[in-house]
């Protein structure tokens, strides 16, 4: 359990004022893959959430470069539209995240990416 202590509260009087920028999606372009995943519905938002895990996780594991996160979601995303069910069941949520996440392991695998920087050692 989180104490005041060890996490005190978050008091936006306290804080002032906030100052909020508009989300710079060339700098971070997983933000516009976000909003189409949303404007999808269905399960491409589970797809877009579960490839980008399995891209991360395959990021820090050092085999993937960071960019090829952003290039893994986006083919795998591409590669769901064919399979996008708009009113999806728990088993096809589930699916779709095994799929997804399947599938970026194949993408790397299979050595398509080129990676824009290179991995560390």
């Amino acid at each position: 359990m989180c104490s005041e202590q060890t996490w005190p509260r978050l008091d936006f009087v306290k804080m002032g004022d906030l100052t909020f920028k508009e989300p710079d999606t060339e700098k971070y372009p997983s933000l516009t893959m976000g909003y189409a995943a949303g404007r999808a519905g269905g399960t491409m938002t589970g797809v877009f959430s579960a490839a980008n895990e399995q891209a991360v996780a395959m990021f820090l594991d050092k085999k993937i470069g960071y960019f090829d996160i952003y290039k893994t979601i986006e083919m795998a995303m591409e590669a769901h539209k064919n399979d996008l069910v708009l009113d999806p069941s728990l088993d096809d949520i589930v699916a779709a995240d095994l799929w997804a996440r399947k599938h970026v392991e194949d993408v790397v695998n299979s050595g398509v990416l080129n990676s824009a920087l290179p991995i560390a050692a």
